[in-house]
């Protein structure tokens, strides 16, 4: 794992009282989920299915597919690891800027990697493993459905490891795992983590043909995911809901914060479909900006030094509550002036 991933506000003790670093929604309500898990907080004395199939149950209900096609894992890490595993010494195209897990991941698996760009393998195997983000980080760009589904379909020599663990935060039409259940070359992600704002309890889930489940089955660590998580995730597929409530106006919201960001003389915002976006510095570094937003305003933003094409001024951002973003824009674009009267 590379370090440098968002959310990394552990590392500034009580320094950050704003957190724009991570794609999930900072302002979630957990007081109903608190109170059901201090009511089966007994779960801790006693070990977790080895695989839970109670919970895989409850999500294929909620989708309209079978269980056989369900396999949910200790966030989507660990689905990515797997998967990668399963195609070990495999072809991997991964266009970037991207996750950078998968790339991680497959290394381990000793792949051969190409990220699409002139340096790379020049003749591709015939069996190949594409990782496509969808919709993306950082970038926030979504591919069209009815593309996807078309090149998945038109290409069945191919696999697709199609990650929309971002989907809760965009409206755009995605892939649907019941429309993909039958198809052996498609493996979809999915978060529960991000959709119901507790990444701390590390939930994920993989939809995808049944063979195709059985021989990840085969792959993983028993009691992957804890006790604690399973009744968790239990109880928000069965009575929780969504950590955004209205995503529409929430999404309304960041196209706002986007808007007065682009304001700034000396940022480049770029086009996002979700509730985060990709900028970058003309005149200083991302990283001087993290540090000075930390330190002097108690902000976390995510520096993206460590994704793939990307340069030392790029950050990502994800909008939160709108006075929040208004704090946020006042001490970026006095960032942006102090560093431009320091270069004048």
């Amino acid at each position: 794992m590379i370090d440098g991933h968002g959310d990394d506000r552990y590392r500034y003790d009580e320094l950050v009282q704003m957190n724009f670093s991570t794609t999930i929604y900072q302002h979630a309500d957990h007081s109903a989920l608190k109170e059901y898990l201090m009511d089966h907080f007994d779960v801790i004395g006693h070990y977790p299915e080895s695989q839970p199939r109670q919970l895989e149950k409850l999500i294929a209900h909620q989708l309209g597919i079978s269980p056989e096609c369900v396999m949910v894992t200790n966030g989507s890490t660990e689905a990515i690891y797997i998967i990668a595993q399963l195609f070990r010494h495999s072809c991997s195209i991964i266009p970037q800027p991207t996750y950078s897990e998968y790339a991680d991941a497959c290394r381990l698996n000793r792949h051969v990697l190409t990220f699409e760009s002139n340096d790379d393998v020049t003749e591709l195997p015939k069996d190949r493993v594409y990782w496509v983000c969808n919709p993306n980080n950082p970038s926030g760009n979504v591919l069209k459905k009815g593309f996807v589904d078309y090149v998945v379909r038109r290409s069945p020599r191919y696999t697709f490891v199609i990650d929309q663990s971002y989907g809760v935060f965009t409206k755009e039409p995605l892939l649907e795992a019941r429309d993909m259940q039958g198809l052996p070359n498609v493996i979809l992600l999915h978060s529960l983590s991000r959709k119901y704002s507790v990444p701390g309890l590390r939930l994920g889930y993989i939809t995808a043909h049944p063979s195709t489940i059985l021989l990840l089955r085969a792959l993983r660590h028993p009691w992957s995911v804890p006790a604690l998580s399973i009744e968790a995730g239990k109880f928000l597929i069965q009575q929780g809901r969504p950590a955004i409530d209205d995503l529409n106006a929430y999404l309304i919201e960041t196209q706002r914060l986007r808007s007065e960001l682009r304001k700034i003389n000396g940022i480049r915002v770029f086009e996002t479909k979700t509730n985060y976006m990709l900028c970058e510095l003309s005149d200083s570094t991302a990283e001087a900006l993290k540090k000075y937003l930390v330190h002097e305003h108690g902000m976390l933003i995510r520096d993206c030094y460590n994704f793939y094409g990307l340069s030392k001024g790029h950050f990502r951002i994800s909008a939160q509550q709108a006075e929040e973003n208004d704090a946020l824009v006042a001490a970026i674009r006095q960032f942006v002036e102090e560093e431009q009267q320091k270069n004048a």
